[in-house]
Order: C-alpha cells, then sequence, then structure tokens
C-alpha cells in the first residue's frame, strides 16, 4: 500500500475530482462505490468554499485486489486521525473505492475547509507532512502485511525509452543477461559491467553514482 495525493483536478471545475470518482462508467461497471460520505455534500462544501484552494484528493493504493471490509475502515479512520489530528468532526471526507484497475484504492476527497469556523484548511503539505505519511504508509505495511511498491527488491534494473519500443526488447534481454551473471558470480564489480559492456561493442555513454547509460 503505498499513499498517493493528485494534484488539483484541471477538468470539471474544483469539483472534477468527484466527477472522476464517480464516473459513469464506474458506477455502471461496479468499479466504484462510496464508503463513506455524501458526494452531494462533499461537492456542496467544495462549491461553497470561499476560499481560492478547493480540495485535496489522493488515495491508499494496493498491489492487492482486494482486503477485508473492516480494515478497509479501519484504514480510513486511523488515516484521517494520523492526517488531521484532533479535527474529527470539523472535515468532510469522502472516500470512494476503485477496484477497475485489478487492484484496490481507496480514494478520499477533502474540502479545505474547517466546518466549524469555516476557515481555510490546508489537509496535506508535501514537505512539511510527507515523511509523517510515509511512516504510517510503512507501518501499516508492516502491520498488515501488505505489498508495497516501494520496496527497493521491485525496483527494475533497467529504464527503457518508450520513444524507441523496437530496441526496448534489446535493452531488457540485455538487463537481464547481465543480471544471471551477476547471481552466478560472472560479474563482481561495476567496473566488471563496464568492460563487458565496451567488449561487447556497447557505449557506455554516462556513469552516474547509481546507473550507467548505455547505447
Amino acid at each position: 500500500m503505498v499513499v498517493k495525493f493528485f494534484k488539483p483536478p484541471t477538468h470539471g471545475g474544483s469539483v472534477g475530482a468527484i466527477k472522476y470518482l464517480l464516473s459513469s462508467k464506474r458506477v455502471k461497471n461496479g468499479t466504484a462505490k462510496v464508503l463513506q460520505g455524501d458526494p452531494n455534500i462533499t461537492k456542496d462544501f467544495i462549491l461553497n468554499n470561499p476560499h481560492k484552494q478547493k480540495v485535496d484528493v489522493g488515495c491508499l493504493s494496493f498491489e492487492e485486489e482486494n482486503i477485508d471490509e473492516r480494515i478497509k475502515y479501519k484504514l480510513m479512520r486511523e488515516f484521517e486521525d494520523m492526517l488531521l489530528p484532533g479535527m474529527a468532526g470539523k472535515v468532510n471526507w469522502l472516500w470512494v473505492e476503485h477496484t477497475d484497475k485489478g487492484r484496490l484504492e481507496l480514494n478520499f476527497c477533502i474540502p479545505k475547509i474547517e466546518l466549524e469556523k469555516n476557515r481555510a484548511l490546508t489537509p496535506y503539505l508535501h514537505m512539511a507532512d510527507l515523511p509523517r505519511v510515509e511512516t504510517w504508509q510503512n507501518l501499516k505495511n508492516l502491520i498488515y502485511n501488505f505489498t508495497d511498491p516501494k520496496d527497493p527488491a521491485k525496483a527494475r534494473t533497467v529504464e527503457l525509452n518508450s520513444k524507441i519500443k523496437k530496441l526496448n526488447l534489446h535493452y531488457d534481454n540485455l538487463d537481464k543477461i547481465l543480471l544471471q551473471k551477476v547471481n552466478d558470480g560472472e560479474i563482481e564489480s561495476r567496473e566488471q559491467i563496464i568492460q563487458l559492456l565496451r567488449d561487447s561493442g556497447i557505449t557506455v555513454t554516462r556513469t552516474g553514482k547509481d546507473y550507467l547509460a548505455i547505447k
């Protein structure tokens, strides 16, 4: 599970996020479901928000196709308490489940207004809140044994260029060959990789701290 915050909606005005979360196609297919809140009430709060910044939108994104219903609601409550401690009842939350990508997403939509005093609210400041959000995310992945998309073990060892699709297969095969040679003990250092590439007629164009660029 990874926590994502999305950029402000650029289509459909300030309520574009609700239109996206509950698109007619998703609703018709049964792949979008409101778990908490009322979309119409959230929409009204956004439209009547007198402040410039109207809404924050994001999701808890899972690699799992689904999880236990009780855990979904527990995670939602715990996320609300972590992000806006002491603000229960003072903030409007809309939670919408998506399953159209073959995995679970728990999407949240938060009008950026504190309800009691009608004051501007900033639920998330990236530079200030990211460490706390990631700590919560990592803790929940450990507690519930969710898969972590940011696990270094899942990182790709080759970055391909989408503009040269015909060559990508060759790059991908080369990556597999090099990885196998490392696993077999035939390559034991970065220098040996560079030398092997050059001996094979492959140009090493850049050597960064943690990458090699080749042609």
